[in-house]
C-alpha cells in the first residue's frame, strides 16, 4: 500500500498543490489509527475483526507512502536549495521524533498497566492517541500556505485547440512524431513520470531507500528483540539501549548529517554512510552478542550514526537532481 499511497499523494501534490498532498495524507492516517483503538473483537463480531483490522493497517500504509515525501516536498521546494539539508533534517527529526513517542507510549502502558488490563482496553489507548494528529492537521489546512509550482500545468481540462496553441509556441508544430498530442496525454503527472528518459530516476528511486529500510528494521526494530530474548545472557535494559540508540544516533545526528550534505554533497555523505555501515556493522553486532549493557549502547549507536549519513540525503538526493 506504500507505493500506492506515494503515487495518489504525489499526484494530489502535483495537480492541486504540496500542502493539500500533506493535509490528505495525515487525514488518511488519523481516521484508521483511532479506528483500531475503536475496533469489536473476535468475540464479539468473528472474522469481521480481523479484516477490519486489516483494512485500518492497509490504509494506514496507504498514508505513510505519502506523508513523508509531502512533508519534505512541502518544506524544501520554498528554501534555498543549498540548505535543503539543513532544513530536510527537521522532518528526519519529526519522522524519528514520532517513532521514540510511540515506543515510550507503548512502555508507559506496559508498566502502569496489569497484563490483564493491557489485553482487556489497555492497547487500545495508544490507537486512540492518534487523535492527536487531527489539531496538527486541520492547523495546516486552515492557515498553512499553499505552494502549488505547477499549478495550471496538469489542468486536465485544458482545450485541444489551447494545447494545440502551446505546443505550436514551443515546438513549431502541433505534432511529434506524426501524431497529435491529445490534452490528457500531455496533462498527467503519472504518464509523464513514467516516460522512458525517466525509469533511471524511477529505478533509483526504489533502490536507494532499501538499505535504510533494511538497516533500519534490522538496527532498531529487530536489535530490540535481538538483545532481549536471542542472545545469552540477555542485555539489561535492551528497550533503554534501543531507544538511547534512537535518539542519539538518528534522531540528533539528524542536524549533523543534513549540514554535512550541504556541505560535502549529498552523494559522497550517502557513499561514506553506507560503505562505513557495510564495515562496522558485522562488527559491531558480535560487540552486542556479548550481552554487556554498556559496550551494546556504543555499538548499536555507531551504527545508527553512519546509518544516519545514508538515510538523511536518501530523498534529498533525489529531489535535487529532479528541481
Amino acid at each position: 500500500m506504500r507505493p500506492i499511497g506515494g503515487l495518489v499523494t504525489g499526484h494530489i501534490g502535483d495537480v492541486h498543490g504540496r500542502k493539500r498532498a500533506l493535509v490528505f495524507s495525515l487525514f488518511s492516517m488519523v481516521v484508521p489509527t483511532v479506528a483500531m483503538g475503536f475496533l469489536p473483537t473476535y468475540k464479539q463480531v468473528g472474522g469481521w475483526s480481523t479484516a477490519l483490522l486489516i483494512i485500518c493497517r492497509l490504509l494506514q500504509g496507504f498514508s505513510v507512502g505519502g506523508q513523508l515525501p509531502s512533508s519534505l516536498v512541502y518544506t524544501l521546494e520554498t528554501k534555498p536549495k543549498a540548505d535543503w539539508g539543513y532544513y530536510g533534517s527537521f522532518i528526519n527529526m519529526a519522522a524519528n521524533s514520532g517513532i521514540i513517542l510511540g515506543n515510550l507510549v507503548g512502555a508507559l502502558i506496559r508498566q502502569l498497566l496489569t497484563d490483564e488490563q493491557l489485553l482487556q482496553y489497555g492497547w487500545r489507548i495508544a490507537f486512540i492517541s492518534g487523535i492527536a494528529i487531527l489539531p496538527c492537521a486541520i492547523y495546516l489546512r486552515l492557515f498553512g500556505q499553499e505552494h502549488n509550482p505547477n499549478e495550471g500545468e496538469y489542468n486536465s481540462t485544458v482545450s485541444n485547440e489551447g494545447l494545440d496553441e502551446r505546443i505550436n509556441a514551443e515546438d513549431g508544430e502541433g505534432i511529434i512524431g506524426g501524431d497529435s498530442i491529445s490534452a490528457s496525454q500531455q496533462t498527467h503527472p503519472l504518464r509523464e513520470s513514467v516516460k522512458r528518459e525517466n525509469w533511471p530516476a524511477l529505478a533509483s528511486s526504489t533502490l536507494v531507500p532499501m538499505l535504510y529500510g533494511g538497516g533500519y528494521y534490522l538496527s532498531v526494530v529487530w536489535m530490540a528483540i535481538y538483545m532481549e530474548s536471542l542472545i545469552s545472557p540477555p542485555i539489561s535494559g535492551a528497550f533503554w539501549v534501543n531507544l538511547a540508540s534512537n535518539i542519539v544516533g538518528l534522531t540528533m545526528v539528524s542536524f549533523l548529517a543534513g549540514w554535512l550534505s550541504d556541505k560535502v554533497g549529498r552523494i559522497k555523505l550517502m557513499t561514506f554512510g553506507a560503505v562505513s555501515v557495510g564495515i562496522i556493522a558485522p562488527v559491531m553486532v558480535w560487540i552486542i552478542s556479548w550481552g554487556k549493557t554498556v559496550e551494546a549502547l556504543f555499538a548499536q549507536m555507531a551504527i545508527c550514526v553512519f546509518l544516519s549519513f545514508y538515510c538523511k540525503c536518501r530523498f534529498l538526493l533525489f529531489l535535487c537532481s529532479h528541481t
